[in-house]
């Protein structure tokens, strides 16, 4: 299984909640098996972001990014963190002018996935 995991931070987002996790669920080559929602801190200042894990069909890691990169535009957002087995990385806006940073696992909220022990 190959699984995709972002944080979609929600300031400057036009969708709310319902329609960000709507979109998710209904995404082509895609099924999002655990999501939910945290304050997370960037820069001072608190941030409301959608962590999720999704499961994908691709055997490209570039087509993983250049989806993200296009859920950076639909999202209006700067960036998105993601990770997948091979990669932990940004995708940026392609309207993004400046300096782009670099991946912080610190900074990055992991879904953890644990099986029932009976």
């Amino acid at each position: 299984m190959k699984t995709l995991q972002i944080n979609l931070e929600l300031n400057n987002n036009p969708m709310h909640r319902l329609e960000i996790t709507t979109y998710f669920e209904n995404l082509e080559n895609y099924r999002l098996m655990a999501y939910y929602f945290k304050n997370m801190e960037f820069n001072g200042q608190i941030e409301p972001t959608f962590v999720a894990m999704l499961e994908y069909k691709y055997t490209r890691q570039s087509k993983v990014l250049t989806d993200v990169e296009n859920w950076c535009n639909l999202f209006t957002q700067e960036s998105i963190a993601f990770v997948t087995q091979y990669m932990e990385s940004l995708a940026f806006n392609v309207s993004f002018v400046g300096q782009p940073y670099k991946f912080d696992s610190s900074l990055f909220e992991y879904v953890k996935i644990f099986d029932k022990v009976n």
